[in-house]
């Protein structure tokens, strides 16, 4: 990961509140793009392209990470 991508990732974490929420929104929609082939993938050529993509797209609110409801009030009680 170069720098600018490492900054990105950091932004992001804030963002999202959490490095965790930000990784599984980036697995899913990468494997999404994977799963669904060339066809369904952006103009990529290589898994750094992509993930910057995929970080793009997150930076510009074009996906985010659905929970269940009170998922996240539950999480903050086991942190307590």
């Amino acid at each position: 990961m170069d720098v600018s991508q490492e900054k990105r990732v950091e932004e992001l974490t804030k963002k999202l509140k959490g490095r965790f929420k930000l990784t599984a929104l980036i697995q899913k929609q990468m494997r999404e793009y994977h799963l669904g082939g060339r066809a369904f993938m952006p103009n990529v050529k290589n898994v750094n392209e992509l993930f910057d993509y995929v970080l793009s797209q997150i930076e510009n609110n074009e996906i985010r990470l659905e929970l269940p409801p009170g998922t996240e009030a539950e999480a903050e009680k086991l942190l307590e």
